[in-house]
């Protein structure tokens, strides 16, 4: 992998980043509109739990590039992987067991929300590059 081609990939990975963390505050605005401001608190915890673990996610990914740390890399998404998944079931249960007054639907969609981003990043990339 070449140096420059790691840097498209750590800036995807940045825009990405940035991207799901500007939907955190309109995930929230977009509860309060349709409904309330439980709803508004709960759908920024469930984007701020999607981001967080984003974040542990591509943080670990990139610490390592180029064809000789292969490995080291394969090991790095792994863990990262392991790490995002353990943020997300950790960081529902603690929203699920101690916020009140809390909005289950609100909380989903705020991370259904900014996971989509993860979905819709790369094709908003390309577009900025042409």
């Amino acid at each position: 992998m070449s140096p420059t081609s790691r840097m498209i990939d750590r800036r995807l990975a940045k825009a990405l980043v940035y991207l799901q963390a500007i939907m955190i505050p309109v995930s929230a605005l977009i509860a309060w509109v349709l409904k309330d401001s439980t709803a508004a608190l709960s759908a920024a915890l469930g984007a701020f739990i999607c981001w967080l673990a984003s974040c542990y996610f591509s943080w670990q990914s990139f610490r390592a590039a180029g064809a000789r740390a292969s490995k080291q890399v394969l090991s790095n998404m792994y863990r990262g992987m392991m790490g995002k998944f353990a943020i997300v079931i950790v960081g529902f249960i603690l929203i699920l067991s101690n916020v009140q007054p809390l909005s289950p639907v609100a909380l989903f969609c705020g991370f259904i929300l900014v996971q989509a981003m993860t979905w819709i990043a790369p094709f908003w990339a390309t577009r900025l590059q042409k």
